[in-house]
């Protein structure tokens, strides 16, 4: 059994009667003490390792309220389209990634950001086919709502000309012959998904079992996963070999609400390692493709008011079963219409949830009307969101929804009227690294340092109540009590040291601050130079 002393920096325990102290020890999976540095040391003896931080920063280990962590490690082996500048450069990236491979291959791609593109300018399957006329494509966009796909995988998928958008999609076509373009959106996506073959189940386990690593570099230590049932039993043979080292709450795809409830599974089942989560469901799109739904139609589009990816009345009735089955809802919306909508559904259930002590969340909450902020906190509805994002959304926020960008990204007025935020990534669609986050909810900039003065700085959090929004509200949001989240007596020992102090640093030197050491329940999962 680990025996840890910690001394020598600052010690921040998230704990609202104790937030810093100097000394921390830890006994195996739990934390012993917190406080001065006489009385810690009083607690211990000569079986602890003294670990002296030399200045440096140790918080509770961060979690990651909202992640695709299966595509995120799967991704790893897929073409990275990242910063290609236009589509004739993605299209070369994925010509390169077919050196060598069999006609009939799959290529599997994302990252691709028409919002970087001249003119914003959309993608066609001719790029494609010009690179791949015997295999199938399909490349995600950076925000994972919209397809682009090639001729072969339209044919594959059984897409024509007269094949019907589906409800909550749109198969993009040419004005003039009405060919499917290759692009696809929202639930349309998945026409071309479903044919995509499945990789193999060890491939899955062995690809997360990587991303693991990957997330404790960061100093994560859990996560919220938002994905299937494939994702789970990864996490579920992982958990029975003894290799999972995340602690990890997985929430339900709609598709799966029936088996739920007929199993008579309910939210926060599990063990301190893996347990049921949420509903997930979707009210709208994304900001970056522009399906997010909104009150009023886009900055310069009178015909585009985004996507309703569910209509309000079928998301209000799978609410409501949920509820009854005592499963909490955690409901994807972004734009402001969207996100009225589900306040107003949980508001229909308020009563029903408070019976059933279940706690809802939206995820993203990007764009609010100023009317809607209070009603988070008077309907104890938790804000899931991800700051980062704002590293790159900007530029995209500031053109296609103007002057609402006011109410983008709300995070001080969210925490003056008393929600809980919850920070995540929303990873592979962001970095997971919550300092890069941090940065975000500060900064409010784009790591270039623009704008000087921050986007709309009257949102700006501290740098504690950014650090409060990656563990405590997590832990809130998953109902994980005392154990995770802060560090104090009987808690978890999860915990990661940084760096430096991010607490002093210059909000514009946050992203120099990097995780050198991360401990989950007392075990160092990754350890550099501490």
């Amino acid at each position: 059994m680990k025996r840890y002393l910690f001394t020598g920096g600052k010690v921040y325990t998230a704990h609202s009667r104790q937030p810093f102290c100097e000394a921390l020890a830890c006994v195996g999976r739990r934390v012993i003490a917190v406080g001065s540095k006489s009385d810690v040391a009083s607690m211990t003896d000569h079986t602890f390792e003294r670990i002296d931080l030399q200045g440096k920063a140790l918080v509770p280990a961060f979690i990651d309220s909202h992640i695709h962590f299966k595509f995120y490690s799967m991704c790893q082996a897929a073409v990275n389209l990242e910063g290609a500048r236009d589509p004739n450069e993605a299209a070369l990236r994925v010509g390169k990634a077919l050196e060598g491979a069999k006609p009939g291959t799959w290529v599997l791609g994302w990252g691709w950001n028409k919002n970087d593109w001249p003119q914003g300018k959309s993608p066609n399957r001719s790029y494609l086919d010009a690179v791949a006329p015997r295999n199938p494509v399909a490349l995600f966009s950076k925000d994972l709502h919209v397809l682009w796909v090639n001729t072969m995988s339209l044919r594959l998928a059984g897409i024509g000309l007269d094949t019907p958008d589906p409800a909550g999609g749109e198969i993009a076509r040419d004005e003039g012959s009405r060919q499917a373009t290759g692009v696809l959106k929202e639930s349309a996506v998945d026409m071309v998904a479903r044919v995509i073959p499945e990789p193999t189940f060890d491939a899955v386990t062995s690809a997360m079992e990587s991303g693991q690593a990957e997330l404790h570099r960061l100093g994560i230590a859990g996560i919220h996963n938002m994905e299937d049932a494939l994702a789970f039993g990864a996490f579920q043979a992982l958990r029975n070999s003894g290799r999972l080292k995340l602690r990890v709450t997985q929430a339900i795809p709609r598709e799966n609400l029936d088996d739920a409830i007929d199993l008579g599974l309910g939210t926060g089942f599990g063990d301190e390692w893996l347990k049921v989560g949420p509903v997930k469901l979707f009210a709208d799109g994304a900001l970056g493709s522009q399906t997010a739904y909104l009150l009023t139609p886009y900055e310069g589009n009178e015909e585009n008011s985004g996507i309703a990816v569910t209509p309000k009345e079928e998301l209000a009735e799978l609410v409501g079963r949920a509820v009854l089955a005592g499963l909490s809802c955690s409901i994807h919306a972004i734009g402001n219409r969207a996100n009225r909508d589900v306040l107003d559904i949980f508001e229909s259930v308020k009563e029903e949830s408070a019976a059933r002590h279940l706690r809802h969340r939206i995820e993203h909450a990007q764009l609010l009307h100023p009317e809607d902020v209070r009603r988070f906190a008077d309907l104890g509805v938790i804000a899931s969101m991800q700051p980062v994002q704002i590293l790159t959304d900007i530029p995209i926020a500031e053109k296609h929804w103007g002057r609402r960008s006011r109410w983008a990204y709300a995070f001080r007025s969210l925490t003056k009227a008393g929600t809980t935020l919850a920070f995540g990534s929303d990873a592979p669609v962001e970095t997971p690294d919550p300092i890069r986050g941090i940065y975000g909810a500060v900064a409010r900039r784009q790591l270039d340092g623009t704008p000087d003065s921050g986007w709309y700085p009257e949102e700006r959090l501290t740098v504690e109540e950014a650090v409060r929004a990656y563990c405590v509200g997590p832990a809130v949001a998953d109902g994980a009590g005392h154990g995770s989240g802060i560090l104090s007596p009987g808690s978890y020992a999860d915990i990661a040291i940084l760096s430096g102090d991010i607490f002093a640093v210059p909000a514009t030197d946050i992203c120099d601050v990097r995780v050198v050491g991360t401990l989950v329940g007392g075990e160092f999962v990754y350890r550099d130079g501490v």
